[in-house]
């Protein structure tokens, strides 16, 4: 999972990753899986697009 890094980590299964200046924490195995870069942007809509980085 990976969410906005309001909460508090779960020190044994989280991380907290940055995007853009934004703190996310995700789930570590969730990081291992799907990497750790994202672009942070906005769509037509202006809702929050999160989007992996290829690469």
């Amino acid at each position: 999972m990976l969410g906005l890094g309001m909460d508090e980590l779960d020190e044994d299964e989280d991380e907290q990753i940055e995007v853009n200046g934004v703190p996310f924490s995700a789930n570590k195995d969730f990081l291992v899986k799907y990497g750790t870069a994202y672009s942070l942007t906005f769509g037509e809509n202006r809702e929050v697009v999160l989007s992996p980085v290829e690469g």
